[in-house]
């Protein structure tokens, strides 16, 4: 009976036991400490983007170490890190924050600068200041420039080359081998499209040619925009007391068409209405219609020597009233001029 009762507390306790030593090993996997006494030191970056408490710190590729913790000081990072005992930072030593994969990871490379032999390790718990640190490169930035590019690759070629860049600009030297074979096969598949890129180019360069015709024009244009901003700025204020007029004007004519609206409204709607009345008139107005250009080109003439009337009496005849007179009038003139013709000013003459 006991034997059955200590069978399941041993299997118990031997399932709480591995499952703690297996908890531990995927802790200290992830954790990744460093093996071995280290010491600690700090560095000071103007941007560590990416860079995360737990990433490497690697000498020549190999880790030796592991970051403590990324801060904020004032606007700048300061990384507390740890490194292995046996490895040195001198004064010439350049930390950098860099590229681990193409996934983003960051980890902090120590590049060892020159030094000469009387050249000793800063004690630990020495801070590099930023004239020692080199920032963090937004490869992000470089990669959405060649956006175009990667859409006429496939996956894998354009993996390669976003690697082969990232190593290239680490200071990887020998990932340029790699990045002139990405190149050259993204130059054979250029190849291939050489028609589309030559329309490509074809209409650049005719583009800048036609920007380059401009550029009296846009200078001009940059010019009088500065001007106009410039002469804004300077009347700013009578802008502002414009505006400020403007809207008691608004305000006004808001009031007046408060008080006018239900008149218009009852002008608008009533019965029978004035499309009703202009029906009923339409004769009238089909003949006011028609002799409307002939009244407007009589007042042209008549104002068209300035903004005044100008008539010019030609033959006026008084006996208009009395028509067994009007052809007597005009004859009797006739006989009194000299040669029976009566002589016209040049305004009155019949043009020949």
């Amino acid at each position: 009976m006991k034997a059955k009762i200590h069978l399941p507390i041993v299997g118990f306790v031997i399932f709480v036991v591995v499952a703690v030593v297996l908890t531990a090993l995927v802790y200290g996997s992830l954790r990744r400490d460093t093996a071995g006494p280290t010491d600690a030191y700090s560095a000071l970056f103007t941007d560590v983007t990416g860079l995360r408490e737990g990433d490497d710190v690697r000498v020549a590729g190999v880790r030796v170490g592991r970051v403590d913790s990324v801060a904020l000081d004032g606007d700048i990072a300061r990384v507390m890190f740890r490194l292995q005992r046996d490895q040195q930072i001198y004064p010439h030593t350049v930390v950098s924050v860099r590229y681990q994969n193409i996934v983003g990871q960051r980890y902090l490379g120590l590049l060892g600068g020159p030094r000469g032999p009387a050249d000793r390790g800063l004690p630990p718990g020495s801070e590099l200041g930023l004239d020692q640190t080199e920032p963090s490169f937004d490869v992000g930035a470089l990669l959405n420039g060649f956006e175009p590019l990667f859409t006429l690759l496939d996956p894998q070629q354009a993996d390669a080359l976003s690697q082969a860049l990232i190593d290239a600009f680490q200071g990887d030297s020998g990932a340029i081998a790699s990045l002139v074979v990405q190149a050259t096969e993204v130059s054979a598949v250029f190849a291939e499209r050489d028609e589309v890129l030559h329309n490509m180019i074809t209409g650049l360069k005719a583009a800048t040619e036609n920007l380059a015709r401009q550029d009296a024009n846009l200078d001009s244009v940059v010019t009088n925009a500065r001007r106009m901003i410039t002469e804004l700025n300077l009347r700013r204020q009578t802008l502002v007391d414009s505006v400020g007029s403007l809207t008691g004007a608004a305000a006004r004519l808001a009031t007046i068409g408060e008080g006018v609206y239900p008149q218009l409204s009852e002008f608008a709607y009533r019965e029978p209405g004035i499309a009703k009345h202009i029906v009923s008139e339409r004769d009238q107005i089909a003949f006011l219609g028609a002799n409307l250009p002939l009244l407007l080109k009589g007042l042209a003439r008549v104002s068209q020597e300035g903004s005044y009337g100008n008539a010019y009496v030609c033959s006026l005849n008084m006996m208009g009233f009395f028509p067994g007179l009007n052809n007597l009038v005009p004859r009797i003139v006739e006989l009194a001029s000299p040669g029976n013709v009566v002589k016209q000013s040049q305004k009155c003459r019949p043009a020949q």
